[in-house]
């Protein structure tokens, strides 16, 4: 869909039907990106923890992985599991959870995954 606009043809805007989206003020939970406080608690107890990487066991630059079903799925912020940055979280082209996904969920299914991160987040529950 095109609408012409000083002489040129631009694309009109998908979705919104003719109408200019207002941009968000204010205060709403239901918002993407926003993070309640028992997750805000939970994600600086990680944060400070000393967990290693799931496939390879190092210390040294672990990010929190987010363990969702499909690409879909809303991320839940008890469901991490800790992976070294760039050779198994990122951009790994031999192992890792967004550089090879199908080889990853192969060797490490989502539910080995899922017991992992609730084994995370009960450990966290039980230092409370």
């Amino acid at each position: 869909m095109y609408k012409v606009k000083d002489g040129r043809l631009k694309p009109k805007p998908v979705g919104t039907f003719g109408k200019v989206k207002k941009p968000f003020k204010g205060k709403n939970r239901n918002r993407k990106g926003s993070v309640s406080n028992s997750d805000k608690s939970f994600l600086s107890w990680l944060q400070s923890s000393s967990y290693g990487c799931m496939v390879c066991g190092r210390h040294d630059s672990i990010e929190w992985h987010h363990v969702k079903l499909n690409s879909c799925s809303k991320k839940d912020h008890t469901k991490l599991i800790p992976l070294c940055g760039v050779e198994h979280h990122r951009l790994g082209t031999a192992l890792s959870a967004h550089g090879t996904p199908k080889k990853f969920r192969e060797i490490y299914p989502i539910e080995y995954q899922e017991n992992h991160a609730l084994l995370i987040y009960d450990t966290y529950l039980y230092s409370l």
